[in-house]
């Protein structure tokens, strides 16, 4: 049923304003939401952004030929969902503006179909029939039908239905399965019998695994990364594991297993269709960052710059092995670190990295030199777990910088033995999106006082995000951690724990939150506070990210509000309040990321923070600010 208005007005006509669609309303809705049913339709007003545009008109355009075929939408959106003899008509009202109008659609539901009867049948041989009576997911599925009695008979759920059961039978060796479910619909009752028809078809292992595409990535290598085994059961959620495994090995570009077509019998063959990386490859890239370092203005200016280059051989010995040679180059970082992976161990799920390193690093406080190796187990458990274990064996050689008196640490020769072990875990994890994730650490170094400095440090990183609507997501995140043992009184300046920066605590710059001691020029004046670490921090992070697509393309802001401290020791935790910083920033989603702008305030500063020194002011008010560009959200 039908009900039409007139959509143009004469005072429109002689605007010359074509009427907009400024709101769309849904009654007589009891069912499903009003939001639930405006996702169906074509019609939508302008978002609450864009009604804040006053130079221009915006608004989609009013077509009465568009709002008839949302009624029809509607309807069937109703019908696929058990109600077979839902009523839709239209209206349309003129707001306060002779070419703002509303569009409102009137709902009549009835009664659904509801389900009367359900059967199961499966049709197999004996020996599979004894099999599939006996497996207990497939018992589990038999008892738990999605379709129940007395439930709304809904086709739009048949599609997904029928391909959830052929995949239960499929992950049991069944490579064949079919499943079809049928109705039959008593229009007069409002009742649907439903019957779920199988057909599993035969059970099959793998037999040959053909490569189709290698070149120099040996074909068993290319099979072994897949994990399947010959004559073992066929799975879909295998062939699922193994297209994953596979992809993403760093040999190949791109990597697809496919069933060529063959008899269905107890054999199965599979096809990998694979093309390769390049064997060798050089990468250089560079960038721009740390706006704090100016600290002479423009003559400093080249400390904004980095850069770095790669060189990598893949298929090192013709296993898939991999050589890396990367040097980074800053006027704070300078490194060059070999790495040597092997992609596969004892399984698919296993690498092992071999990674010696040297490099030179010009912190604020502090300079050190180090060289070492470190080497890392990884274990990929499933997509959501990753697991890993590492050992490091350092020299260092730091010196504290910018001191008027000589400290206990002024110069230090260490070595640093240490074992790592970390975790990353995420549910229904989107990257920026939704989702959660966790990952803990913990080192322990000198375990066998092998170390000239033996301590133990833990932590744990935890972040939130949750899309509250199209275009907006809460991020948070809670990120701890301690030296919660340590048998030298005095540690390092580098191992100590330090916060602050573009991807914490924004109100402050990299590493400068928390205890700080001063610096001095050659004449012995006051020149500028330098952060000492602790043995303690914690920091939070409450940002709303705003898409702006809508009136800026690729635009986005964000604001926020991150707190944290860092502590000398765990005693001075309750004398040591958190600090705050506040402010707000701006996205572009470049090619190569988002590219991010943020200030924020210091809510709290301490008169170090503030560069107040015995009293006297040696600032300005830019102390109060941190100023942040980076690529990439903060987190």
């Amino acid at each position: 049923m039908l009900c039409f208005s007139s959509s143009v007005h004469a005072q429109d006509e002689e605007d010359g304003v074509m009427p907009r669609v400024w709101k769309v309303s849904i009654e007589g809705n009891e069912t499903f939401e009003g939001i639930v049913i405006k996702n169906q339709i074509s019609n939508e007003p302008p978002s609450a952004l864009k009604k804040m545009i006053f130079w221009k008109i915006v608004g989609m355009r009013l077509n009465e030929n568009e709002v008839r075929r949302d009624v029809i939408r509607i309807e069937r959106f109703y019908q696929r969902r058990g109600f077979d003899d839902v009523r839709v008509s239209y209206r349309i009202e003129t707001l306060n503006k002779d070419w703002r109008k509303e569009v409102i659609f009137e709902i009549i539901e009835n009664s659904p179909l509801r389900i009367q009867n359900v059967e199961f049948t499966i049709s197999s041989n004996k020996a599979d029939s004894s099999f599939i009576r006996d497996n207990e997911s497939i018992s589990n599925l038999r008892q738990n039908l999605p379709y129940k009695v007395g439930q709304r008979y809904e086709i739009v759920n048949k599609a997904e239905i029928e391909g959830r059961i052929e995949g239960l039978f499929k992950n049991q060796g069944y490579p064949y399965a079919e499943s079809t479910i049928e109705a039959t619909i008593d229009s007069a009752s409002k009742t649907a019998s439903v019957t779920f028809q199988n057909d599993p078809g035969p059970r099959a292992r793998f037999d040959s695994i053909l490569v189709d595409g290698a070149e120099n990535f040996h074909e068993r290598y290319v099979v072994r990364e897949t994990g399947i085994q010959q004559g073992e059961i066929f799975s879909e959620r295998k062939i699922r594991d193994a297209q994953r495994e596979i992809f993403s090995h760093h040999m190949l570009r791109f990597a697809l297993i496919s069933l060529p077509d063959q008899p269905q019998d107890s054999t199965l063959n599979v096809l990998i269709r694979v093309r390769e990386m390049p064997q060798r490859s050089v990468q250089l890239q560079g960038g721009i960052g740390n706006l704090t370092r100016l600290d002479d203005g423009l003559s400093d200016f080249y400390k904004l710059f980095r850069g770095q280059a790669s060189w990598t051989h893949r298929n090192v010995r013709g296993r898939g092995e991999r050589f890396n040679i990367t040097g980074t180059v800053s006027a704070i970082e300078q490194r060059l670190a070999l790495n040597y992976l092997f992609p596969y161990l004892f399984n698919t799920r296993s690498s092992l990295n071999l990674s010696p390193f040297w490099e030179h690093n010009l912190e604020p406080s502090y300079e050190i030199y180090r060289g070492g190796i470190t080497t890392s187990f990884l274990y990929q458990y499933s997509s959501d777990f990753t697991g890993s274990v590492s050992y490091e064996f350092s020299e260092n050689n730091e010196s504290t910088q910018n001191s008027q008196v000589t400290l206990p640490d002024s110069l230090v020769m260490y070595n640093v033995s240490s074992f790592n072990l970390s975790a990353y875990y995420t549910k229904n994890f989107r990257r920026g999106k939704r989702g959660w994730s966790i990952q803990p650490f913990w080192d322990l170094s000198g375990l066998f006082g092998e170390s000239t400095f033996s301590f133990q440090k833990a932590g744990l990183d935890t972040r939130k995000f949750s899309q509250l609507t199209d275009n907006i997501v809460l991020a948070k995140r809670l990120n701890f951690s301690g030296i919660y043992y340590s048998k030298q009184d005095s540690l390092p300046s580098d191992i100590r724990i330090y916060n602050g920066g573009t991807n914490s605590v924004r109100g402050w710059n990299r590493q400068e939150l928390g205890p700080k001691r001063p610096v001095f020029n050659d004449d012995g004046e006051f020149a500028r506070y330098v952060p000492v670490g602790g043995h303690a921090t914690v920091s939070f992070n409450t940002e709303v990210r705003f898409n702006l697509d809508d009136l800026i393309k690729r635009f986005g802001m964000a604001v926020f509000l991150d707190g944290g401290q860092v502590w000398r020791n765990f005693t001075d935790i309750g004398s040591t309040p958190v600090q705050f910083g506040v402010g707000g920033g701006f996205r572009y989603q470049s090619p190569i990321g988002p590219i991010r702008v943020d200030l924020a305030y210091k809510v709290n500063p301490t008169d170090e923070d503030l560069r107040i020194y015995q009293g006297q002011e040696h600032g300005s008010a830019w102390n109060r600010w941190g100023l942040h560009f980076s690529i990439g959200q903060a987190f």
